[in-house]
């Protein structure tokens, strides 16, 4: 008796898992941008690594290593 309550049970748990697998899920399409905003944010990256290329110059560096070459040690 109890040999058919289980596979009864197991039964019932994998239609359970069948039925679940079937069922579509809604996907929302991806929202489209508008051209003028798109270029607008390419042109604020572009100002942005002038931002990092007026950071990372090397002069500053040359110049030090000019002062470090001129000290008596």
């Amino acid at each position: 008796m109890t040999n058919k309550i289980t596979i009864i049970f197991s039964l019932i748990i994998l239609a359970i898992f069948f039925v679940a697998g079937c069922t579509k899920t809604a996907v929302e399409p991806a929202p489209e941008e508008k051209g003028d905003e798109t270029i607008s944010e390419i042109s604020e990256d572009i100002s942005d690594i002038d931002v990092m290329d007026d950071d990372l110059d090397t002069n500053d560096l040359d110049n030090l290593a000019q002062d470090l070459n001129d000290l008596d040690w």
